[in-house]
């Protein structure tokens, strides 16, 4: 393995891309192009959780995949973070050949506000929204496989983290604080809120998608997760939907290489990875 930090914005060094690269062994598959997945961490597009960042890319490193951590733009309006995406997407795309990357199988997986991202560039990334002020075709956006993980699909689910937690020990988050920060209106409008609501925008040339969520998520309930594949059914897109009974949000690998004082440790739902590499290798051959 070797390692690399790659800008995408010149105008900023906070967004990049952490790769995690195989090597090409002269013992085993020289020469030959690699899966690619593209991780989004999680954190309320204010921030980024590292605990959704490096251990998944190394699970998925692990299984034969090429991965990347997108570090996007946090803390400014939509459609932002999308672009910076979008950028990532087509680099891999375009460093194809030098990289070993088979551009015909580059995914992209979120968690939370990153499982938004990245279901923001499935439905978006024929719309001129993104493409056009990168200068880019469709084309070279689309990802080839989406990986949702307790994904939000509507910005209603996400919100600020405030200091105050209720009494499960859950934090508290204050959704009006959300909406400022990435519509910049304090009282949207619905169809300002239905720009950014996902399962509106499903089409027919949706990427397919692996999706989890647990059914007692208290911070993004799982109705997103349901919303979301019912869509993708509607448009004959494919689709995987785990829906676990129990778990937190924020489980990452559910396991202790994730865990947080024994927060997200949840041996039911550590199998998710496993089922995402499975249908990742059916669906895109």
């Amino acid at each position: 393995m070797h390692t690399d930090i790659i800008p995408l914005r010149e105008d900023s060094s906070a967004v990049r891309l952490e790769a995690y690269w195989l090597n090409d062994s002269p013992e085993y598959q020289t020469g030959q192009p690699r899966p690619a997945i593209i991780v989004c961490p999680g954190g309320g597009y204010t921030g980024l959780s590292d605990r959704e960042a490096e251990p998944i890319a190394l699970r998925f490193l692990a299984h034969g995949c090429h991965a990347f951590v997108l570090r996007y733009s946090v803390q400014t309006r939509l459609p932002a973070p999308m672009l910076d995406l979008a950028r990532a997407v087509a680099l891999l795309r375009r460093n194809s050949h030098e990289w070993l990357v088979d551009p015909n199988r580059v995914a992209v997986c979120g968690f939370s506000a990153g499982g938004h991202l990245a279901a923001s560039l499935g439905v978006f990334w024929d719309k001129r929204l993104i493409f056009e002020p990168l200068g880019l075709s469709p084309e070279q956006i689309r990802p080839n496989a989406l990986v949702l993980c307790y994904a939000a699909i509507e910005l209603e689910s996400m919100s600020n983290r405030s200091s105050t937690v209720d009494a499960g020990g859950q934090p508290v988050y204050d959704s009006q604080d959300m909406m400022v920060a990435l519509l910049g209106d304090t009282r949207p409008s619905q169809a300002r809120r239905d720009q950014y609501r996902l399962d509106l925008h499903v089409s027919p040339v949706t990427p397919p998608a692996f999706i989890w969520h647990t059914a007692n998520d208290q911070l993004i309930p799982a109705h997103n997760a349901l919303r979301f594949a019912s869509a993708l059914a509607r448009h004959n897109v494919p689709y995987e939907l785990h829906i676990f009974e129990n778990g937190v949000h924020g489980l990452a690998l559910a396991d202790e290489v994730t865990d947080v004082h024994g927060q997200f440790i949840n041996p039911d739902n550590q199998i998710w990875i496993e089922l995402a590499l499975r249908w990742l290798k059916h669906e895109r051959g």
